[in-house]
């Protein structure tokens, strides 16, 4: 049985009252979605694409330097290969 909700002042609201015994324990589904809020697809997209042209936006403060991440392993544990 699905039935449909809002949430409003931090209860579920159901549209419809279901025929089920008092105290009956139920499950509440959230779709995916509505972890991101009443937020479009588009608009999640464009938030994040503002969000990386501010992490693109930072100066390198070390442009000629040619370390890479991969490199890391070999710098803290030493070349194994």
């Amino acid at each position: 049985m699905t039935i449909q909700g809002t949430i409003r002042g931090g209860m579920v609201v159901l549209d419809e009252v279901p025929q089920v015994p008092e105290g009956t324990r139920v499950s509440v589904f959230l779709p995916s979605n509505a972890a991101h809020g009443a937020r479009s697809v588009e608009e999640r997209v464009a938030r994040s694409k503002a969000a990386l042209a501010e992490l693109l936006a930072i100066p390198d403060e070390n442009p000629n330097d040619d370390f890479r991440a991969e490199d890391h392993d070999k710098i803290l544990y030493g070349d194994h290969e």
